[in-house]
């Protein structure tokens, strides 16, 4: 057999040492992706993203995680042997890029799901359904907007939480960005609504509710809107991290076919009808 010459066999050590490389860098790449349940089973430490919009979720004086969404993430986690919690507060339009950004493991937050955001992430199965309100002063409107398209017509100044669905609602709605006023939690918007910044807001009803069971007001709400109604939110996780999203699916789905998810979701005012309790992220993604 005659040799081969010697540029050759370089050559073919130097295409072999290359696929070698590109193997170990696929094979990295996949290790990583699967391995933050792993890692974050041996720190028994999770950070989250959370939003400041109670009863959804937000951050106690004494730095600790609350609302429904964190309550059923820390059972869950709890079960995989990560035992603590450290939120980060942000706006609902900063979760993502924060996450994809590694500041937080993954999103415990009533994450809205829309299909531009299920084309990003991996969405647990929805956690709670909730719709968006109208609020105005008492006796500013004696034709008050009963869409959002009504409040585009009128063109006027219209409060939302920053970054949230409900900006991308009034948006798609056709409201000048010139008349958008953006807000970090309802306290704010609701100050604002007071303070005659703008004649409207529209935010999730049951953080409104939960507002105004704090502080009174002399307010009125239109709900449900008919061009605004329920959508399904959920906590979200990178592309990458399908082993944390499996096994955070799992326990989620035995905790709604236990009767467990709704005794905790109604300790922070929901009531999931039972037609709602089995959809799963992937139908709410096509929906």
């Amino acid at each position: 057999m005659k040799p081969l010459p010697r540029r050759d066999v370089l050559v073919g050590v130097a295409a072999l040492a290359a696929l070698g490389v590109v193997g170990r860098a696929a094979t990295a790449q996949v290790d990583a992706g699967r391995g933050l349940l792993a890692r974050l089973q041996a720190a028994k430490k999770v950070r989250v993203g959370i939003a400041n919009q109670p009863p959804f979720s937000a951050l106690n004086p004494d730095g600790t995680v609350t609302g429904a969404a964190p309550a059923i993430s820390k059972i869950i986690l709890g079960r995989l042997g990560i035992l603590e919690m450290e939120g980060f507060v942000a706006n609902y339009g900063e979760l993502i890029p924060g996450m994809l950004a590694d500041r937080w493991d993954f999103i415990s937050a009533a994450l809205t799901i829309t299909k531009p955001r299920c084309a990003q992430i991996l969405y647990a199965d929805p956690l709670m359904f909730d719709g968006s309100a109208i609020i105005y002063r008492k006796g500013t409107a004696p034709a008050p907007p009963r869409t959002v398209a009504d409040i585009a017509k009128l063109d006027v100044h219209v409060g939302t939480q920053a970054g949230g669905a409900d900006l991308r609602a009034v948006l798609a709605a056709g409201v000048s960005p010139g008349n958008i006023l953006q807000f970090d939690n309802d306290q704010a918007i609701l100050d604002g609504l007071l303070a005659d910044r703008m004649p409207f807001a529209l935010t999730a009803y049951s953080a409104l509710k939960n507002v105004l069971a704090q502080r009174k007001a002399d307010v009125e709400i239109v709900y449900p809107i008919s061009d605004d109604p329920p959508h399904g939110a959920s906590c979200a996780f990178r592309t990458a991290d399908t082993d944390l999203h499996a096994a955070y699916q799992r326990e989620l789905r035995a905790m709604k076919a236990s009767g467990e998810y709704l005794k905790i979701i109604r300790e922070f005012g929901y009531d999931t009808p039972p037609e709602l309790i089995a959809i799963t992220s992937e139908q709410a993604c096509s929906a």
